[in-house]
């Protein structure tokens, strides 16, 4: 961000509040663990978990309204063009912050994470094109990085909402139920499976 206000760059903006939009999930999704975590009580007999997939749902909306501010600033900025700055120390702030992604893309890649280094990477190069032909595409670049930003909040959304409006159970579990089910000899057969999904490993069959 203080590289972003420094070269009066979308580009490099954008890709800063796509960091802290990252970092904002981390904040909500952690404090949405903790209040899933406490014990049912009488006023919420089936415990808490699905406070994991509201908190998630907060984190989608604010991600959507960051999109939808970088999208709008972005065209702003591909209307009526304005200089950027590349100097030295946004160089150095980039190039960090494409070595600190690319460290926890290292340091994630045992859970199955990925991060957008290659976004930071691009916007560094468009800096750089700018700054030596004096074509401006700063606009364009902070329009990419918002409509990607606005797709992962629609993505997030839909992950989250799908479980709160009951989605049917995965194929897999159904599988796995009915192999636990007729694994007994006394049962006959299975029909009319119905779960109800209470946050992450409190399901009800």
């Amino acid at each position: 961000f203080l590289a972003g206000t420094l070269s009066n760059s979308i580009a490099i903006t954008a890709d800063a509040f796509n960091n802290l939009s990252d970092a904002g999930s981390s904040i909500v999704t952690l404090l949405g663990f903790k209040l899933a975590g406490a014990k049912p009580d009488t006023e919420h007999p089936f415990g808490h978990g699905r406070i994991e997939y509201v908190s998630g749902l907060v984190v989608a909306a604010a991600i959507l309204l960051m999109g939808y501010e970088l999208v709008r600033d972005s065209i702003g900025k591909i209307m009526h063009p304005e200089e950027t700055e590349f100097t030295l120390l946004v160089a150095v702030i980039l190039i960090a912050s494409i070595l600190v992604k690319l460290y926890m893309a290292y340091y994630n890649r045992a859970i199955g994470k990925k991060l957008d280094s290659a976004a930071t990477t691009v916007v560094l190069l468009a800096s750089i094109f700018t700054h030596f032909t004096g074509i401006k595409i700063d606009g364009y670049c902070g329009l990419v990085v918002g409509l990607l930003v606005g797709y992962a909040g629609f993505d997030a959304a839909r992950e989250t909402l799908n479980p709160l409006l009951g989605q049917p159970p995965a194929h897999e579990f159904v599988e796995k139920i009915d192999e636990i089910v007729m694994s007994h000899s006394e049962v006959c057969g299975m029909h009319d499976l119905i779960v109800h999904d209470y946050g992450p490993g409190r399901q009800m069959i």
